[in-house]
């Protein structure tokens, strides 16, 4: 009974993920209510408060999850040196690309202009923390330098999303890694 209700509550959450999803790309998060949330959900009201305060802990929740993800991506980092950030990097635009219309809903500051802030802010934390080993030669790597490639990181995903994704994520992972290893290489 457990694992039937597991599995039934992530669907239920799912179905109201997709409904708001869907409500973003006509209009602000604002001007959503949990009535036509339920709507375009097909679920009762009963059943959204029973998972849910208001429209914007559904959002919460799709900005965590997502964050999540690029997490998990990011601890696939070997510390081994900086050549291995392209694997995770590659993922993590196929999970994007997979995800085009949530990813612009939330990078396009459409949204909330917190969630991409809060990507970046984890990234460097992360990098901060694997600096020692991936740069050995340079302790003293400031946070200038991480912000100045993860926020250029941050809008190429932008610009690649907005576009009709002609590149493969392949393409784009190695654009970022390329011009991350200049920025990175002229530092030194």
């Amino acid at each position: 009974m457990n694992k039937k209700d597991n599995q039934r509550t992530r669907l239920t959450k799912i179905l109201f993920r997709n409904a708001l999803i869907s409500l973003l790309q006509k209009k602000s998060i604002y001007q959503i209510s949990v009535t036509e949330l339920c709507e375009t959900s097909e679920m009762n009201r009963s059943t959204f408060y029973k998972y849910y305060g208001n429209v914007r802990d559904v959002l919460t929740e799709i900005e965590e999850e997502t964050l999540k993800q690029g997490q998990k991506c990011m601890q696939e980092i070997e510390v081994s040196g900086i050549n291995c950030a392209i694997q995770p990097l590659y993922r993590l635009l196929c999970y994007i690309k997979e995800n085009k219309d949530l990813y612009q809903l939330l990078l396009n500051n459409s949204v909330d202009d917190n969630f991409s802030s809060v990507m970046i802010q984890d990234t460097i934390d992360f990098l901060k923390s694997k600096s020692k080993n991936i740069f050995a030669d340079n302790n003293n790597f400031p946070d200038y330098i991480f912000q100045y490639i993860l926020s250029g990181c941050i809008h190429v995903i932008q610009s690649w999303i907005n576009s009709t994704m002609t590149e493969s994520p392949e393409e784009i992972a190695q654009l970022i890694y390329n011009a991350s290893i200049s920025v990175i290489e002229a530092y030194k």
